[in-house]
């Protein structure tokens, strides 16, 4: 029985819940906080870093690009670059644009001050290149990048009444530079010997420069008619004698003559008669060179000219004209 009786006292001890009591450490709050936060899922810390790896590739593309404007101007620098360093040819330059802007620059103030709505004398790059490309579309891309360079204010606008506005200045002439004029050299003049000075004289002439004239040289009997076949037209150098130019007369309208005289008026005169040994310039019968251009027109002249009295002294032009006698 007593044993009995130890074995209902230990069970009632078991079951007492103070006996099973165990003393825990206490904690932080700050320690319990952080153990409380859900930490992040490996799909939420992929989502955070994608944003952030776009945004870091935006930046970089745009630091690698550059505008059209941009490229624009580094090309226009460098073209002008050699100009702006040349004197000599930033006047050039300066001339060729104030030739453009001249006539123009009372009717492109006027544009300008239009858009200047607080009157300040300048205008931004933008508004001033479209009223110069609408308004003088002649002045070139350089020349105009040369111009607003010239005229820049802080880097950001022109000052437009320097430029147009005549009661401030000149425009853009006050940037021609006056250039020293070079000390005239001595000149030696060195003694030749009588043979070389000889074989000068003895070389045949040279014309380094022809000019050329336009002739129209009428049969001086039938003028009036003007389809007549045997008026010529006719391009030679000035050089060219009298005597030479009657002989391509008769060769290009086929005369059965040896001869003709050239008048310089329509009158059979001694006074009108032209020199067959003098050359048309000696008649001031002058030319003009060559320019390289497409169609030139040279100096153009009428001479006329009728057959010459051989051996017939009358005065008659059918007795003169032995065209009829072929």
């Amino acid at each position: 029985m007593a044993d009995m009786n130890k074995e209902q006292q230990l069970q009632v001890k078991i079951n007492e819940p103070s006996s099973f009591i165990v003393s825990q450490p206490v904690l932080n709050d700050d320690i319990t906080k952080t153990e409380q936060v859900p930490a992040p899922s490996f799909l939420d810390s992929i989502l955070q870093e994608q944003p952030v790896e776009k945004d870091e590739k935006k930046k970089k593309k745009k630091k690698k690009g550059k505008t059209g404007r941009q490229k624009e101007i580094e090309r226009l620098t460098k073209e002008t670059k050699e100009i702006f360093e040349s004197p000599d040819k930033l006047n050039v330059v300066c001339e060729r644009i104030h030739s453009l802007l001249l006539g123009q620059k009372t009717f492109l103030l006027g544009a300008c001050q239009l858009l200047d709505k607080y009157n300040y004398g300048s205008l931004p790059y933008e508004q001033f290149r479209l009223i110069i490309r609408d308004r003088l579309p002649k002045l070139s891309t350089e020349d105009f990048f040369i111009l607003t360079k010239l005229f820049e204010v802080d880097g950001t606008s022109i000052d437009y009444r320097a430029i147009l506005d005549e009661e401030l200045g000149n425009g853009i002439l006050r940037h021609v530079t006056q250039l020293p004029v070079p000390l005239p050299t001595e000149i030696v003049l060195e003694k030749k010997s009588s043979k070389e000075s000889k074989s000068i004289f003895n070389e045949p002439l040279q014309v380094t420069q022809p000019k050329y004239v336009t002739l129209h040289l009428r049969l001086i009997t039938f003028d009036a008619y003007n389809a007549y076949p045997g008026h010529v037209h006719i391009t030679v150098p000035d050089h060219t004698s009298v005597y030479a130019l009657s002989k391509m007369v008769i060769d290009k309208t086929d005369l059965a003559t040896r001869s003709i005289s050239i008048f310089r008026e329509k009158i059979r005169s001694r006074h009108g008669l032209l020199d067959p040994m003098d050359t048309l310039e000696h008649h001031q019968l002058t030319g003009a060179c060559i320019d390289g251009t497409h169609k030139q027109l040279f100096p153009t002249y009428t001479l006329y000219y009728d057959y010459s009295p051989m051996e017939l002294r009358s005065d008659c032009p059918i007795l003169k004209c032995d065209y009829y006698m072929k």
